[in-house]
């Protein structure tokens, strides 16, 4: 199985926001089930940008390395950023994440924002709902 994550799955957990447990034991599962897990570059430089306001660089940093080993990284190539440029979807950031979800042929989408994926290529689920789809929750 391949899944692509949304940045906004790290961000829950860094902030330790609403919901954020499910999106730490969706990002652990992906080793324990030996799921694939990619992400798009642009994953790395908005946590980056964004944690580096609050944590500093150095932190910033090695929360990305750290949020990010073992995920597959897809770059941003200019056919994705064309496709998310020219797309109907109403996000251009979304937009970047299903193109580099569909690069990949991901199996699912997993985000909190289902409603900026509104397409019928790609199944597009929260973490909760992936958890119950791989058997940990019920």
């Amino acid at each position: 199985m391949k899944v692509h994550l949304d940045i906004n799955l790290f961000m829950d957990v860094l902030s330790k926001r609403s919901g954020w447990l499910e999106s730490v034991a969706t990002i652990r599962s992906m080793k324990r089930f030996g799921i694939t897990a990619s992400v798009s570059a642009l994953t790395a430089a908005v946590i980056y940008f964004l944690r580096k306001r609050t944590v500093g660089e150095m932190r910033a940093r090695t929360e990305v390395k750290v949020m990010l080993k073992g995920i597959e990284t897809i770059p941003l190539t200019w056919q994705i950023i064309d496709a998310a440029l020219t797309s109907q979807l109403p996000d251009f950031e979304d937009n970047l994440q299903f193109y580099s979800a569909k690069e990949v042929k991901a199996d699912y989408i997993i985000t909190r924002n289902k409603k900026h994926f509104k397409q019928d290529e790609i199944p597009v689920v929260t973490p909760d709902e992936f958890l119950k789809i791989i058997g940990i929750l019920k």
